[in-house]
């Protein structure tokens, strides 16, 4: 299956045609690889509030993806607020066919675990704990020695605690 990975689409109307820019990139990308599974690894807006504006263009992003299976997982700037409880501006889009993982979710079928962004470390190694042996990680966090958007350690999870293939954003 042919599957493209979106990270850090950071969606911004607040820099004048930036948001069209983006819109066009995406979907060039799209249109060019023709992928059968999309899967967008949070941080789809730039903040914690999008706009409007920024609303409609990701459903227009979406819309566009309609031939392929899609799935967004929930990034640190996807959340209204800091906490874990799934909230997000995200679960707007689900009525339109599109798998938002709020909460870790294991897809057997795939064999992946999915892992949106958690305040909470020990929420996110316990998730890299329960994964089976041959499923594939797809997250939203870093680990001991990377280094946040502002430059700051980000958290204390060690390569150690990895112990399947492994995709991360936000690192």
């Amino acid at each position: 299956m042919r599957t493209l990975l979106i990270t850090d689409l950071h969606l911004n109307s607040r820099v004048r045609g930036l948001l069209d820019a983006q819109c066009k990139c995406i979907l060039d990308i799209f249109q060019k690889e023709k992928p059968q599974e999309v899967i967008i690894m949070g941080d789809v807006f730039m903040y914690r509030k999008p706009s409007p504006s920024e609303l409609i263009t990701f459903k227009r992003i979406l819309d566009r993806m309609i031939s392929s299976e899609v799935v967004v997982l929930r990034g640190n700037h996807d959340s209204e607020t800091k906490a874990d409880d799934g909230t997000t501006a995200l679960s707007l889009y689900k009525k339109l066919g599109v798998m938002i993982i709020t909460q870790t979710h294991i897809d057997h079928q795939r064999k992946r675990v999915y892992i949106p962004h958690y305040e909470n470390e020990k929420t996110i190694t316990s998730a890299l704990e329960m994964a089976p042996e041959d499923y594939t990680i797809f997250g939203h966090f870093g680990y001991a020695g990377s280094l946040n958007s502002a430059g700051d350690a980000d958290f204390g999870i060690k390569l150690s605690n990895f112990n399947n293939p492994t995709f991360l954003e936000n690192i």
